[in-house]
């Protein structure tokens, strides 16, 4: 159900996932995964001077940091973290953010049940109004990318991403992220008690199983590969 990956390969392929929707807007992708312990930032962040400088020295800290091309900030991996990563085309017109950040929340919501909501929460990190919090604290963060489609060029092929709190999330990954925007100037400081994870008495392999099977229902019936 959930590919152990390396980050840096998880990422590549997200990559190939979006230029094969592109390419061919009758595909649609899903892909749960759970990279080793590293950091991974958009790539702006990347553009900071010191960016490699302080990414090698969290390297050797056992904190290897990932660039990533959708938006977002700086986000943890590693044990306790879940990503899911949805790769489908909109149907012809604009890019649809609002509908596609709702296509990527509301079946974590559903799978979550009473206490999930949306929306900011201070002190987490890669906060934005599309957190899926729950019971106040954040579960999941979201980003997303567009491509137009190569074929079809009144269609975006989307790539949807959002990263799950299963377990909670220790002190050590907080400590690193806060360094990295420390030495880059950035004027942010995450919190560990602003999020959350799984609630009591929701077990682990049920929730993601409701949640892959509430994917499935949603993405296109003309799925070549759900995989």
């Amino acid at each position: 159900m959930i590919e152990q990956i390396a980050t840096a390969t998880a990422l590549r392929r997200e990559a190939v996932l979006l230029e094969d929707v592109a390419r061919h807007p009758d595909h649609c992708h899903l892909f749960f995964w759970q990279g080793a312990q590293s950091l991974v930032a958009p790539e702006k962040i990347g553009r900071n001077p010191g960016f490699e400088r302080v990414s090698a020295r969290l390297g050797h800290a056992g904190w290897p940091v990932h660039l990533r091309n959708t938006g977002g900030d700086v986000t943890p991996q590693g044990p306790g973290i879940v990503n899911v990563t949805l790769v489908y085309a909109l149907p012809p017109g604009a890019a649809d953010i609002a509908g596609s950040f709702e296509r990527l929340c509301s079946p974590i919501e559903h799978a979550l049940g009473d206490g999930a909501s949306r929306g900011r929460i201070a002190g987490a990190f890669c906060d934005g109004a599309h957190n899926v919090l729950i019971g106040g604290r954040k579960f999941a963060g979201t980003a997303q990318r567009f491509r137009r489609c190569y074929t079809q060029r009144d269609r975006f092929a989307v790539l949807a991403h959002a990263l799950m709190l299963i377990a909670p999330v220790t002190q050590a990954p907080i400590t690193a992220i806060n360094s990295f925007l420390r030495e880059l100037g950035e004027p942010r400081v995450i919190r560990r008690e602003a999020h959350g994870a799984l609630p009591a008495g929701c077990a682990r392999d049920e929730f993601l199983s409701r949640l892959m099977q509430r994917y499935q229902e949603i993405l296109p019936a003309t799925a070549a590969d759900r995989g």
